[in-house]
């Protein structure tokens, strides 16, 4: 099992098949409330749903296409995070995350795409880390401006979620700008 510790509080746990019934719990049990943001939270209706999910994550992973992890807050899974897509040839990542209600505001998918972020340009040799998130999520716009990304534009009617169409504001951190920016400390 891989479990990266990022501070005494806070870990990434690949995703492994045992999980699936702790991750559909805490999705089913946030439904409501992912499903402003993601299409994809209504959709799960059973355990088997999760599971399968975890199947093709971990195909992904192998094919080195994605990486997707679980969040494990003082010792509870609260959430996940994933580089959603991982292009070799172009050197980009696309960061992807979502958070029980209740854990939100304690900085924990800060801290945990800052060790993405990290790996990303460090151990990967990353060019640029992108993040597209719900032009109408303010929380997850301040992640990545908290986190010094710049807003590349809107992309209009990217996602249909249970409310609509929605627009995405992209995001993108070049790997210039996180080596200036932990420079400056």
């Amino acid at each position: 099992m891989f479990t990266w510790p990022l501070d005494e509080d806070l870990s990434l746990i690949f995703l492994r098949p045992e999980m699936s019934t702790e991750l559909f719990t805490l999705c089913r049990d946030n439904r409501d409330y992912l499903g402003q943001w993601l299409p994809w939270p209504p959709l799960l209706r059973h355990v088997d749903d999760m599971g399968l999910f975890i199947r093709h994550a971990i195909e992904g992973f192998a094919r080195g296409e994605s990486l997707h992890c679980a969040l494990e807050y003082q010792g509870e899974v609260v959430g996940a995070i994933a580089y959603n897509q991982i292009d070799r040839r172009l050197g980009v990542v696309v960061i992807g995350y979502w958070l029980a209600e209740r854990r939100q505001g304690k900085g924990i998918i800060t801290r945990a795409c800052r060790a993405l972020i990290q790996h990303a340009f460090e151990q990967m040799g990353m060019e640029k880390v992108a993040i597209n998130t719900a032009v109408d999520n303010q929380a997850s716009r301040a992640v990545c401006e908290r986190l010094g990304f710049q807003l590349e534009g809107i992309n209009r009617n990217a996602e249909r979620l249970q409310r609509g169409m929605v627009d995405h504001a992209c995001y993108g951190l070049l790997r210039e700008e996180w080596q200036q920016r932990e420079a400056r400390g």
